[in-house]
């Protein structure tokens, strides 16, 4: 790669860049595509520098949207938005006596200043087809002997803006990259810096890292280090814990790098006392939280039930999307851990009878609804619901029960009988 002169840029991206250079200015596609790229993958997002000021660049293109108006960079949306691409004017950062953003910007025309304020070398090489690269920092060199150095001295630019360390040991985990010794050697003696920093960039960075196909190794990376107590807290690993965090590490690429799922592997690591309190260090939203309570929660109850009666009680309490991500979660943990997958394979063999039958879990699967018992005067109001419960339970056991003729039948029999409806569940 070093004596490369030329890649296959995406052709949207070549168009860009004409584009640009057709009105008399120059531009790059820059940063972790191109990076990417050398890899062998394919970016889905893509980063371009020009020395075009911003108001040239929306006369250009209309449709963009301004994302960030004082560092003058705007976003295309192309090839139906599977493409999001980025434009920033060259530029220069000053001094940063804050250790989280530089105090001013000076807008440049040069790409090799441009690149110099970039982070790691490897994300520090700049590409346009009819130039080629300019990769003032060997950068290509760098992705070649796999290996994270920084554009600058190390102990300067990561106290300058300290989330850089998290960044470096992030960049282990999406390219299999080693750190330089430099780079280890400051995070493991500067690492306090990053209490400065916030809670949503932690967060993010620590996302990013666990769906890397090499987050095994940037997880090892970040307990090396000890960044790895901004992520979980001060608490000491048990001998257990650490088991289950090294086998982690060595065999977590085995995984599908989903988030959720790489996030459920990591947290369920831990004993829950500490895995609770390491999650609610991050402040995920919503929705992730709930997926991790139920990872910490809920993985030993879809392992234990008698029968497919229960196993349709089980789904039906806590919803399809919540099973779902349980199931997928179980089936990660017996990859990563190579465990038996004999409860895994008894629920694949009960769903496929359930959907191959098309057996009913839900109520909406109920051949009748609650305007059917209201409107044949069986019962009304909060008694409905209890009835469509019943009967829900009756067609779990017996599927075939599951006509409008018959749960009418048997909604009116549980709604005259009280012991009939109190012992609808026992098996005699």
């Amino acid at each position: 790669m070093q004596h490369m002169q030329k890649i296959e840029l995406p052709n949207e991206i070549n168009k860009i860049i004409e584009t640009v250079e057709a009105k008399g200015f120059e531009a790059y596609a820059v940063g972790s595509a191109i990076r990417d790229t050398l890899l062998g993958s394919e970016p889905l997002d893509w980063d371009l520098a020009t020395n075009a000021p911003l108001c040239e660049l929306t006369a250009i293109f209309p449709d963009a949207k301004i994302v960030n108006e004082e560092l003058e960079v705007i976003r295309l949306e192309v090839d139906d938005e599977a493409l999001a691409v980025d434009i920033a004017r060259f530029r220069v950062d000053g001094n940063y006596s804050d250790h989280k953003k530089p105090d001013r910007v000076i807008f440049i025309d040069d790409i090799e200043e441009d690149l110099k304020r970039r982070d790691f070398t490897a994300n520090a090489i700049a590409y346009a087809p009819q130039k080629g690269f300019v990769d003032p920092f060997d950068g290509i060199h760098d992705i070649v002997n796999k290996l994270v150095r920084m554009t600058g001295d190390p102990l300067e630019r990561l106290t300058e803006d300290p989330i850089r360390m998290m960044q470096a040991i992030r960049l282990t985990g999406e390219t299999g990259f080693d750190l330089h010794m430099q780079i280890y050697r400051v995070i493991y003696e500067k690492s306090t810096l990053l209490e400065s920093i916030s809670t949503d960039e932690m967060r993010t960075e620590f996302e990013k890292l666990i769906v890397g196909d090499f987050a095994g190794k940037g997880l090892k990376m970040l307990d090396g280090t000890g960044l790895i107590r901004y992520i979980i807290g001060d608490f000491s690993k048990t001998k257990t814990e650490f088991r289950k965090f090294e086998v982690l590490t060595e065999r977590l690429g085995k995984a599908e790098n989903k988030r959720l799922i790489r996030l459920g592997l990591f947290y369920t690591c831990f004993e829950k006392k500490g895995a609770i309190s390491a999650i609610e260090r991050l402040n995920y939203d919503p929705k992730t939280i709930s997926r991790l309570d139920d990872a910490l929660n809920g993985l030993e109850p879809i392992g234990f039930f008698a029968d497919k009666f229960e196993f349709k009680q089980l789904i039906a309490n806590i919803g399809m999307s919540r099973y779902k991500y349980l199931d997928d979660l179980s089936r990660a943990k017996q990859v990563v851990y190579n465990l038996h997958d004999r409860k895994i394979l008894d629920r694949q063999a009960m769903m496929d009878e359930i959907e191959t039958n098309n057996e009913p879990i839900f109520l909406e699967d109920l051949a009748i609804d609650g305007n059917d018992i209201t409107y044949n005067g069986i019962a009304k109001d909060d008694k409905v619901g209890e009835l469509l419960k019943m009967l829900l339970a009756l067609v779990h056991k017996e599927p075939e029960r599951n006509t409008r003729k018959e749960l009418l039948a048997y909604a009116e029999k549980y709604a005259n009988s009280t012991v009939e409806a109190a012992f609808r569940k026992m098996n005699w």
